[in-house]
């Protein structure tokens, strides 16, 4: 399923990204109200990172809309870490220890 945007945003948190070189980038995560699929069972959860990446909106499936806020937050988990990882940068929220991204690994 393509999605065009998120739809209702009800939930968005900002990280900071520290780069070893001192340059520092904003990232904003938004996660949009859950829906049921079109022509499907199940529902979806959308969600966007943006500040890093292609910014495209993706979502998480599951059984109900509860299952698929819940893969969709360890989803936005995976894919922020991997991109700590792989830019080897500090990534920080407002309500974390140091290297607490703010979502499930």
């Amino acid at each position: 399923m393509k999605l065009g945007g998120i739809g209702e945003v009800i939930a968005e948190r900002k990280l900071r990204l520290a780069q070893r070189d001192g340059r520092v980038t904003t990232i904003t995560v938004k996660l949009g109200k859950p829906l049921e699929f079109p022509d499907e069972t199940g529902f979806y959860a959308p969600f966007q990172i943006i500040g890093v990446g292609s910014e495209k909106a993706k979502y998480a499936g599951g059984v109900d809309g509860i299952q698929a806020l819940q893969l969709a937050m360890k989803m936005i988990g995976a894919y922020l870490n991997a991109i700590r990882e792989e830019q080897a940068a500090e990534l920080t929220w407002e309500g974390g220890d140091n290297g607490d991204v703010g979502f499930p690994d």
